[in-house]
C-alpha cells in the first residue's frame, strides 16, 4: 500500500474545513445557548430563592400574626375570665349583704315581735289579774280591807324626814287634804283614819274622805302639794312601766 501526502493534505485540510465549520455555526451556537440556558436557569434559580425566601418571610409573618392573635385572644380570654370572676365577687357579696340585711331585718322583726308578743301577754295578764282583783275586792267590799293600807300610810310617814314633813304640812293645815280608798269608809273607819293621820301631821288638820272603785284596793292621799299613793292600780301600773324598761334594747 502506498502512503499519498497529497491524499494526507487533503483529508487534514478537509478535517480543519470540518473543525471550522462546526466551531462556528455548532459549538459557538450551541455554547452560547448553553450560556443563555446557564443564566436564564440561574436567574431562574436566583428568582426561586427570591421568591422562596419572600414566602419563608410571609409564612414566618403569618406565623406571628397567628402567635400575636392567639395571645391577644389569650388575653382576650384572661381578662373576660378575671372580669366574670370580679362581677360573680361582686355579686356574691351583694347577695351575701343583702341576705345579712334580710336576716338582720327578720330579727330585729322576730325581736320586735316578741317583746310585742311578751308585752301584750303581760298586759293581759295583768288586766287578767286586776279584773279578778277586783272582781274578788268586790265581792268582798268591806271597809276594813282598807286597813292594811292605813298601817303602810302610818309606816310611810314615820319614816319620812321632817324637813319633807313640813313641806307636805304646809298648805294641807290651812287646806286640809283628801283621802280617797277603793272602797267607802263607814264613820268608823273615817275616824280611825283621822286620828292616825292627826297623830303623824297635826291634830287641827281637816280630813275628807271619798271613793274610787279604780283603784282596786288602797288609798290616795292628796295634799295640795303633793299626792302620796298606796293602792293596787298604782301598784300594777309601776309594775308595767318596769317591765317594759326591763325590755328596752340595751
Amino acid at each position: 500500500m502506498n502512503f499519498s501526502w497529497w491524499t494526507f493534505a487533503l483529508q487534514a485540510a478537509n478535517f480543519l474545513v470540518l473543525v471550522w465549520l462546526l466551531q462556528r455555526f455548532l459549538f459557538k451556537p450551541v455554547k452560547a445557548i448553553v450560556a443563555r440556558r446557564k443564566e436564564e436557569i440561574s436567574r431562574a434559580l436566583t428568582e426561586a430563592s427570591a421568591e422562596r425566601q419572600s414566602a419563608e418571610r410571609l409564612q414566618q409573618e403569618v406565623e406571628e400574626k397567628k402567635s400575636q392573635i392567639a395571645a391577644d385572644r389569650q388575653k382576650i380570654l384572661d381578662e373576660g375570665r378575671a372580669q366574670l370572676s370580679a362581677e360573680r365577687q361582686e355579686l356574691l357579696e351583694e347577695a351575701r349583704a343583702e341576705a345579712e340585711k334580710i336576716r338582720d331585718q327578720a330579727l330585729k322583726r322576730l325581736d320586735e315581735e316578741r317583746i310585742a308578743a311578751s308585752d301584750e301577754l303581760y298586759e293581759r295578764t295583768i288586766a287578767l289579774a286586776t279584773t279578778l282583783a277586783e272582781r274578788l275586792l268586790h265581792e268582798l267590799a268591806f271597809p276594813s280591807i282598807e286597813h292594811p293600807f292605813l298601817e303602810r300610810v302610818m309606816n310611810y310617814l314615820d319614816r319620812l324626814p321632817a324637813e319633807e314633813r313640813a313641806k307636805l304640812l304646809s298648805l294641807a293645815s290651812a287646806e286640809g287634804l283628801l283621802v280617797t280608798t277603793a272602797h267607802p269608809l263607814d264613820a268608823q273607819e273615817q275616824e280611825r283614819w283621822r286620828e292616825q293621820l292627826a297623830r303623824q301631821l297635826g291634830a287641827d288638820l281637816s280630813v275628807k274622805f271619798s271613793a274610787d272603785p279604780a283603784l282596786i284596793a288602797g288609798a290616795l292621799i292628796t295634799f295640795p302639794n303633793a299626792i302620796l299613793r298606796f293602792n293596787w292600780r298604782d301598784s300594777l301600773n309601776t309594775a308595767l312601766k318596769e317591765f317594759h324598761a326591763d325590755e328596752q334594747p340595751r
